[in-house]
């Protein structure tokens, strides 16, 4: 289940998953929403919000080689 809502100013989404390991919830929630984005990124695809008027003139993503630019942190 992974249901999705246009909210006023964002999309709003909500992954549903179980882990044997609750202590690490958290971490592995951050790590989710981080590859979303990375994949979201990797195919093009922007994430606007649904008020936008108009597609920008140049793709609003993040190059894979910049992900992890300062003061952002690789994966450990």
């Amino acid at each position: 289940m992974f249901p999705v809502e246009l909210a006023d100013f964002a999309v709003t989404y909500q992954a549903m998953a179980y882990t044997r390991r609750a202590h690490e919830t958290p971490r592995i929630s951050a790590d989710l929403h981080r590859h979303i984005l990375d994949v979201f990124n990797e195919h093009g695809v922007q994430i606007m919000t649904p008020a936008y008027e108009g597609d920008p003139e140049m793709p609003k993503v993040v190059a894979k080689e910049q992900w992890y630019a300062a003061p952002a942190k690789g994966p450990s």
